[in-house]
């Protein structure tokens, strides 16, 4: 299942409209969005975390969204609702979250962006050995050039207890 999921997210890497890499000390995570066409507001997205530690699983998430404009009364404000499927070796969940988006904010000579998001499972909607899911996202950044971004952020994921709390750095692509 990992390297069909792993084959489908490097294929549809070609066909990406967003590609960001999050590095950790212990970890490296590539996220993967991919507008759909024909549906400008509904977008697929994709997740795999390899976590360098013999302790812990290496983890991935495939699931699809719905973006809406203007959130909050905000013009370069998104709000996003989705559904993901999330897994590691022994856990599983079918999370819907919520995240808000602002693409540029102040007037700076780089546009600055900051996201958060928020994910959780009850108990129903976990599986394997999981019997809740919670993910929480926060991140700023900014874009030095038009389809490149720079950011930090803070992550927390957890299966009944706490997989991963972490901050990181990262690196995205806008095609």
């Amino acid at each position: 299942m990992k390297k069909l999921l792993f084959s489908l997210l490097a294929i549809s890497s070609i066909f990406a409209s967003d590609l960001n890499l999050e590095i950790t000390n212990e970890t490296l995570a590539g996220n993967l969005n991919l507008n759909l066409p024909q549906y400008e507001n509904f977008q697929m997205r994709g997740t795999y975390l390899y976590y360098d530690d013999e302790n812990k699983n290496n983890y991935y998430s495939v699931g699809f969204g719905a973006i809406g404009e203007n959130a909050l009364d905000n013009y370069n404000s998104k709000l996003t609702i989705f559904i993901d499927y999330v897994h590691t070796k022994d856990n599983s969940a079918l999370p819907i979250g919520i995240g808000i988006f602002n693409k540029n904010f102040g007037n700076f000579q780089h546009p600055l962006f900051a996201k958060a998001e928020i994910a959780y499972a009850p108990k129903v909607l976990s599986f394997d050995e999981a019997t809740k899911f919670l993910k929480a996202k926060v991140e700023i950044g900014l874009k030095p050039i038009e389809n490149a971004k720079l950011f930090i952020g803070y992550k927390t994921i957890s299966f009944n207890k706490n997989y991963l709390s972490v901050g990181y750095a990262g690196i995205g692509f806008m095609f």
